[in-house]
């Protein structure tokens, strides 16, 4: 992507990729950090609702991030001019 000798960008396009992966990794690690910091209050909170007698009731949520790329990486270069993709996690099922 850089030529070691002279610094200059040899393929703009590899570069900003591999920026732009490089930063939504950081981005779901920072929020894996910040879901683990509230963790421990939604538990005690659950807890103290259960020790009442009311329900609790938790959400987990996904953007199936994952699941697409993954999905779009099996695809053939004629298969991705017309997408037909499952996202649902049949895998995880």
């Amino acid at each position: 992507m850089v030529d070691g000798l002279e610094g200059n960008t040899l393929n703009s396009g590899a570069k900003a990729s591999a920026r732009s992966r490089f930063e939504s990794t950081k981005q779901r690690f920072f929020g894996q950090v910040l879901l683990s910091m509230k963790l421990p209050t939604v538990i005690a909170a659950a807890e103290q609702h259960l020790a009442e007698g009311k329900s609790v009731v938790m959400q987990l949520v996904t953007t199936a991030e994952s699941i697409l790329d993954r999905r779009l990486g099996q695809l053939a270069p004629d298969e991705r001019a017309e997408l037909d993709i499952d996202l649902s996690p049949r895998e995880a099922m």
